[in-house]
């Protein structure tokens, strides 16, 4: 994982949440904790995950059709690997023009919540819920 910059401002607080969404202009993922973009990074094990889609955010897109942050996941970095990722068995997306929310890939059922989550460079793994 990449910081942002050499300010104390951006270091992560590993005992509370973060905020992670695809950043399309670097295509990775964006870290957020506290309003602030603190790392980038290509992978990113979660824990906890709640998956988050803004409905205004959303509809702006589907008005606008010019893309905006307004969908991604908030949980618990796993940052001494300590999870048991071998449960992760679904593949989950979100599409705007296609889906009100996350959904597993396969079945495009609904996903707001899973115990783990794996997210590399081309996708996220879930546990089902």
């Amino acid at each position: 994982m990449k910081r942002t910059k050499e300010d104390p401002r951006y270091e992560i607080d590993f005992s509370r949440s973060v905020f992670v969404y695809k950043n399309l202009h670097k295509d990775c993922w964006s870290v957020k904790q506290d309003g602030l973009v603190k790392a980038h990074t290509t992978e990113l094990d979660l824990w906890d995950c709640h998956f988050q889609v803004n409905q205004a955010g959303r509809e702006r897109v589907l008005k606008e059709k010019r893309k905006n942050v307004h969908a991604g996941i908030k949980g618990y970095i796993d940052c001494l690997g300590q999870s048991d990722f071998s449960a992760v068995d679904q593949q989950v997306t979100y599409n705007p023009y296609k889906y009100e929310s996350f959904v597993n890939k396969e079945t495009e059922e609904p996903v707001f919540n899973a115990s783990y989550a794996k997210l590399s460079a081309k996708r996220v793994l879930t546990t089902a819920s």
